[in-house]
């Protein structure tokens, strides 16, 4: 059964708007972090001090976070690689590094990294996939990258909370307090309910049905959601979606652990980078604090600004990266300097490299491929739910006999290393005799 193709004729004026769209978020991008940062350098006198420091830095250090950021590319290319790989022999490494700048170019340039995804699949489609296929990559890969989030949260948790909340002070805009230690234990909390719901839900189908056919109806006449028709449809189709991907994570065990891990590793590495950036400095004291306290701090900002509507969480991001590491370089000052090395390096120069890999693919006067938001994702996982549940069963009952086979082969090769010999009976469960073993063997 092929999946339902997707058309990909938009009409110019939809185009346009769409183009507009992006041109005004990227405007947005940039007249904020310039306005941000030129408050910030003229604030206090904070301008010749960051002159200051980077007169000071070591080059070699700013080198190394190159190498790093650089490594996270790798690591996120090397991860859909081998997803790819699942569907195709005739994916490469390369294209995997093309297929990440694009979605991390529009993952920035829209509100929650909306975008990302959509363009992720088209540009799968590109590369020879089919959408069916891409949806699957994509939908792993968010599953993976969830767990991946949560485990690294809960170490953050444990690890390094006591002393988080003990530096950490609430920040006021004007009159509006922003209790931080709040903030980031919210988004703990939902990084965790996120990847637990999906579990429970996706393994569960009477929880599913409770939760959809109960709870969304409920709410529903209760006027508190709108539309319950529609809620219910996109529930019950993106928990489908986790279901079949689940089973087709399980199906492949070696690979899922292998991506895991990959996944962990490129966190370490990026979390690491606002700490490193600091030791590009000599002007800043790091002498009470270490890298596992920037790895960790590092893990707190993100949960805080994942959540911000604005594209890139610009002017966020730097903001509570000022308030959280100044308990770590010794004073908001301290902090500016390293904020615009990570920020320029993990946000601006992934930017820049995500718009020159789609130029070079030549998307969008073609396609729809400019037509990136969420719900046109959705409609893929919606026109190729059926394709790839056939295709996750069948490689569930696949990988089923081969455990069983692989279980029979290592259960014979013990029998065999250690002089053991399976019982063999008649239908009635006697042993049989050597001779009568002999005599079956030469019939």
């Amino acid at each position: 059964m092929e999946p339902t193709q997707i058309s990909e004729d938009i009409n110019s004026p939809k185009k346009t708007k769409k183009n507009r769209r992006y041109v005004l978020n990227l405007t947005i991008i940039f007249l904020v972090a310039i306005g941000f940062t030129a408050f910030t350098l003229f604030t206090d006198d904070n301008l010749n001090a960051v002159l200051e420091a980077f007169s000071q830095a070591n080059a070699w250090v700013i080198a190394g976070i190159l190498l790093m950021m650089a490594a996270v590319v790798l690591i996120e290319s090397t991860i859909l690689f081998i997803l790819a790989r699942l569907y195709t022999t005739r994916y490469n490494l390369r294209k995997g590094i093309g297929n990440f700048f694009i979605g991390i170019f529009f993952s920035h340039i829209t509100p929650s990294s909306s975008g990302g995804q959509f363009a992720q699949a088209y540009t799968f489609k590109k590369q020879g996939l089919d959408l069916a296929n891409a949806a699957s990559i994509l939908v792993m890969h968010f599953l993976l990258y969830q767990i991946a989030q949560v485990f690294f949260g809960v170490l953050a948790l444990v690890f390094r909370f006591q002393q988080f909340a003990s530096q950490i002070e609430s920040v006021f805009i004007g009159d509006v307090r922003i209790p931080i230690v709040s903030l980031s234990l919210i988004g703990f909390g939902i990084n965790f309910l996120i990847i637990f719901g999906i579990l429970l839900l996706a393994s569960s189908k009477f929880i599913h049905n409770v939760l959809i056919n109960g709870i969304v109806t409920l709410l529903g006449k209760m006027k508190i959601i709108k539309n319950p028709d529609t809620v219910k449809a996109n529930l019950q189709l993106q928990i489908e979606n986790f279901r079949i991907e689940l089973k087709r994570l399980q199906a492949n065990k070696a690979v899922t652990w292998v991506l895991l891990i990959m996944f962990f590793v490129r966190m370490v590495i990026a979390n690491a980078i606002p700490y490193v950036s600091a030791l590009a400095f000599p002007t800043i004291n790091l002498g009470n604090s270490n890298l596992f306290d920037g790895i960790f701090m590092s893990a707190y900002l993100q949960v805080i600004v994942a959540f911000v509507p604005l594209p890139g969480a610009v002017g966020f991001s730097e903001f509570f990266f000022s308030y959280l590491f100044a308990s770590l370089f010794g004073g908001y000052s301290q902090t500016i300097a390293p904020q615009l090395i990570w920020r320029g390096v993990t946000f601006y120069l992934m930017l820049i490299l995500g718009a020159i890999t789609l130029v070079v693919y030549r998307f969008g006067s073609k396609e729809a491929f400019l037509d990136a938001q969420q719900k046109s994702f959705v409609d893929i996982q919606r026109e190729t739910i059926e394709f790839r549940r056939q295709t996750s069963e069948f490689m569930m009952n696949t990988q089923e006999m081969k455990t069983v086979n692989f279980q029979h082969r290592m259960s014979k090769m013990a029998r065999d290393f250690f002089g053991f010999k399976r019982r063999k009976v008649d239908r009635h469960g006697r042993e049989l005799t050597t001779k009568e073993i002999e005599r079956k063997t030469k019939k």
